[in-house]
């Protein structure tokens, strides 16, 4: 499979990985993870137990140097180059679409960072934790270019970190050198290398403020909140972000006390992300598909035609989640289920390890979770099977069926394919409901539709509580 987790590619149990408190990311691509600065101020790593200071140290030099400034000097462009940042790249954290490296920070938005700067310097406000809020009112500065910042300004800790855990961990490594100084690390079937993170600094979610918390920031002075107020309106509700990124550096620069409230206000909005339970299903499908073919494995004979493996493998899907308990993993604890992707990498998984199992020349390739599954078999173009996956809460689902997957099955040359809707929600039937009526109206003989395929993946009562 093409997305390898660092566990599989070094070849050991994703608990390892975890007791070193590692982010068990991808080998070859990014997944969308962000840093939060602030955590390296309590973090319980060797490597890690000073980087917060020094990362505060960093920022505390530049306002020291702008300090000296008149805004077109040797200090103000000295400042602008220390606002360059270059990513060491092959963390696996970002917007990053393929491949790992970030996207950095270069002259264009260094030279708006100073800006901003010097405005907060010439303002009073001195405080070098504001630079890890910069996202909140600075255009186009987001949540990956602040990781990218902290793992620049941290490259050193990063690198010693990956070091000592791959000695310990006994992986391979080479020699790559960073500046002056040569590292061991691990490497990609490419020979670049692996840089480990420690997941307790990451989150899913960029951090964004929303009009209760600028509420909050103002409440300790009653005039400025009933001046924001009277200012915002009804504008929250209509365009909150977009009205913080264009007007919150003002009312910061025009009210510096606010500065030490608003620190606090992001420290307490930001939230790691719950690796343990991975309520986005980002990864644990990986260790439940693996679980699932040892578990549960489904032999599949050599001279089944392409259509009829297909068939198997998604019965046995349906099977697996329906009848075999697979269905709770849909769902977590805060009553949210898991996003549409999770069903689509589970069910490409399980597929390709029983494909692979049977030693079947057949192939099963993904957009990640982003597009159709397609299954190609080993007979050329024309033994090709489209399988569209959706859950059953996707507003589009019928469009999905009328609209993308003929897409799909024109630009595969193939009129073989499954769309597979995974119910999540009771109230979805209607929805679920509207797909069959689509297909019984405009099926004809000369026109077959896809067949369809529910699969009940709602939340079950426990026989104790039917009894």
């Amino acid at each position: 499979m093409k997305d390898k987790l660092y566990s599989e590619y070094f070849g050991i149990k994703s608990s390892t990985l975890k007791n070193y408190n590692v982010f068990n990311g991808f080998v070859n691509r990014d997944a969308l993870y962000y840093m939060l600065p602030y955590e390296f101020e309590n973090i319980k790593i060797d490597e890690f137990t000073k980087s917060y200071d020094k990362y505060k140290q960093y920022f505390a030099n530049i306002i020291t140097i702008l300090d000296k400034s008149n805004g077109n000097d040797v200090f103000y462009r000295q400042a602008e180059k220390r606002f360059q940042f270059h990513e060491i790249g092959h963390i696996g954290l970002g917007y990053s679409k393929s491949g790992k490296n970030g996207s950095g920070i270069g002259k264009k938005f260094a030279s708006q960072l100073t800006k901003t700067a010097f405005q907060l310097v010439k303002a009073g406000i001195k405080d070098p934790e504001i630079f890890q809020l910069i996202g909140l009112f600075e255009e186009g500065i987001g949540a990956d270019r602040i990781s990218d910042m902290a793992v620049s300004i941290l490259k050193d800790d990063f690198l010693l970190y990956t070091q000592r855990v791959s000695l310990e961990l006994k992986l391979k490594t080479k020699k790559f050198k960073y500046g002056e100084t040569v590292y061991n690390l691990p490497f990609n079937s490419n020979n670049e290398p692996i840089v480990l993170c420690p997941k307790s600094v990451l989150t899913d979610l960029p951090v964004a403020f929303d009009s209760d918390d600028i509420d909050r920031v103002c409440s300790h002075n009653s005039s400025l909140r009933d001046r924001v107020n009277e200012i915002l309106g009804d504008i929250f509700d209509k365009q909150t972000k977009a009205f913080i990124k264009k007007h919150f550096k003002e009312l910061i620069l025009k009210n510096p006390s606010i500065i030490e409230e608003t620190i606090k206000t992001y420290k307490d909005k930001g939230k790691n992300y719950d690796f343990e339970n991975d309520p986005n299903g980002d990864f644990i499908w990986k260790e439940i598909a693996s679980d699932i073919v040892q578990n549960h494995p489904l032999i599949l004979a050599l001279q089944l035609k392409p259509i009829e493996a297909v068939d198997k493998i998604c019965e046995k899907y349906k099977d697996l989640i329906e009848n075999n308990g697979l269905w709770k993993d849909f769902h977590n604890n805060d009553g949210t289920h898991k996003k549409e992707a999770f069903a689509q990498r589970l069910f490409f998984a399980i597929a390709h390890s029983y494909c692979e199992a049977n030693d079947l020349d057949i192939s099963p390739e993904s957009n990640s979770g982003s597009g159709p599954v397609d299954f190609k078999i080993g007979k050329g173009f024309s033994d090709k099977i489209n399988i569209e996956m959706k859950l059953s809460s996707n507003p589009k689902l019928l469009h999905g069926y009328k609209t993308q997957l003929p897409i799909y099955n024109e630009a595969e040359k193939t009129n073989q394919s499954k769309f597979v809707i995974v119910q999540v929600d009771e109230n979805d039937t209607d929805r679920i409901q509207k797909v069959f009526d689509y297909k019984t109206k405009n099926e004809t003989l000369d026109n077959k539709l896809p067949e369809i395929v529910v699969i009940d993946a709602t939340k079950k009562e426990s026989a104790s509580k039917r009894n």
